[in-house]
């Protein structure tokens, strides 16, 4: 387990790019390898395949221009492989157990003398295996045991999904130890991120003694917008350990306008858009919790005002699947601070696989409530919501008639458009006219009107 630092940080190195190779020999003299009975086999669509063995495997599209047949490259043992590119460049595959596997593409010609080892290429592997990830697993098994698919699984930490989480499952308890304590660096500020979303899954985190490192750590992943989902369960967790922190930390980040499009850079994967709502979520839970003033929360409210979770009934904020007449009062402190303290012990899994944020709006009203900063239009909006309605009980105004005739129009209707009209004195909707009184405080002369 002591040994284990410096193989995790160069297993990890190495699945940062398929771009790069990582050295590991301390030999000066090149070693180019040997010819090797590996050929490259043209298909009548779609790029070459690698063959050898009996294994073939498809190179990357536009590596070799058509037809090309380069002259393959082994080391010595037949278990690495070279293919010299048109670029200058070589490409490096692997042999593990029964299965081929796409290593990295580096600069130069080929030498094993340099080139990353299995043990040190693992992390490469993984990344580029794709749908075959589960075989890698199984031929890394083979070829080195358990301990090397400890290896594997952390050089692979940043890839996330099934295989990962079924390989780990299967490991003796020996080795998911080994696994844990790799990751266990990537909760601390300063070190590679790589595997942070697995160690946030996998490792304690609400301790007592992990405050400042949790601290520390939000804010500098904040800084990038890096692994926002990651961020949003440790800062769950700090939430749970210290409330004052955890409001100071979620303000610093909510300052980073993580939902910002311009900060946006970066394939959808990077960006990870529905990952940063998770963030600022999360982040509007530990202000409102906490009940500390943020001047960032205000513009998180959202346009949508008249939304179901700002309003609620006996057993919490509603979903929007209720059936309602839209005249449940606004949420209190008391009402959202309990439907908070649930969120805030959400499982990390659960955290980590959300496609979208739940009730960030709710969140931000919460935290702009416990300041007495609620927006005066947003109060007002609400209050007209729940006026007296007065109206006749038939004709239906769906029935038709001559404009101005006074007709029944659906409450629900009235009162979610009375929200959402706050400055109108008349509103119309469909075939539904009506007024709305604020002296009287009343919803009324509901009449049929020509729909737009």
């Amino acid at each position: 387990m002591k040994g284990l630092a410096p193989l995790v940080l160069l297993a990890l190195v190495a699945c940062k790019s398929s771009s790069s190779s990582t050295s590991i020999s301390t030999t000066s003299a090149a070693s180019p390898g040997v010819a090797s009975t590996a050929e490259i086999r043209w298909k009548d669509a779609g790029p070459p395949d690698f063959a050898v063995l009996e294994r073939t495997l498809p190179l990357p599209f536009g590596e070799l221009p058509d037809q090309a047949h380069p002259a393959v490259v082994q080391d010595e043992q037949a278990k690495r492989f070279a293919v010299p590119l048109p670029s200058g460049e070589t490409r490096y595959l692997y042999l593990v157990a029964s299965g081929l596997y796409l290593g990295a593409r580096t600069k130069g010609a080929a030498d094993f003398g340099t080139a990353t080892d299995l043990d040190h290429a693992l992390g490469t592997l993984f990344e580029n295996a794709g749908a075959r990830r589960s075989k890698l697993v199984a031929d890394v098994a083979k070829a080195l045991g358990d301990a090397g698919v400890a290896r594997l699984l952390l050089a692979g930490g940043t890839v996330d999904g099934r295989d990962w989480d079924d390989a780990y499952a299967k490991l003796p308890e020996a080795n998911q130890a080994q696994v844990k304590s790799g990751l266990a660096e990537t909760l601390e500020k300063g070190k590679p991120s790589a595997g942070l979303r697995h160690a946030v899954a996998l490792l304690p985190l609400r301790e007592p003694a992990r405050v400042p490192a949790l601290a520390a750590r939000i804010r500098e992943l904040a800084n990038g917008l890096h692994e926002p989902r990651a961020s949003a369960v440790l800062l769950r967790a700090l939430t749970s350990l210290d409330k004052a922190q955890a409001g100071a930390v979620a303000c610093e980040v909510l300052e980073r306008t993580p939902l910002d499009p311009k900060l946006a850079r970066g394939t959808p994967e990077e960006v990870d858009a529905p990952g940063r709502e998770l963030l600022a979520e999360a982040a509007l839970l530990a202000v409102a919790t906490a009940g500390s003033d943020c001047k960032h929360v205000a513009a998180l409210l959202g346009d949508e005002m008249c939304q179901p979770s700002f309003r609620c009934v006996e057993s919490g904020p509603l979903d929007g699947r209720e059936t309602s007449k839209q005249d449940e009062p606004l949420c209190t402190k008391e009402q959202i601070a309990i439907a908070a303290a649930k969120d805030v012990e959400r499982k990390p899994a659960d955290v980590l696989n959300l496609t979208a944020a739940a009730r960030p709006q709710l969140y931000a009203f919460a935290a702009l409530l416990a300041t007495n900063k609620v927006p005066e239009l947003f109060l007002t909006a609400h209050a007209r919501r729940r006026y007296e309605l007065t109206q006749p009980a038939s004709p239906s105004c769906e029935a038709g008639g001559e404009p101005g005739t006074p007709c029944h129009c659906d409450e629900p209707v009235i009162r979610d458009q009375a929200c959402r009209h706050p400055g109108s004195k008349v509103v119309s909707v469909g075939v539904c006219k009506f007024e709305i009184d604020e002296k009287q405080k009343k919803l009324l002369n509901v009449v049929v009107t020509t729909p737009p």
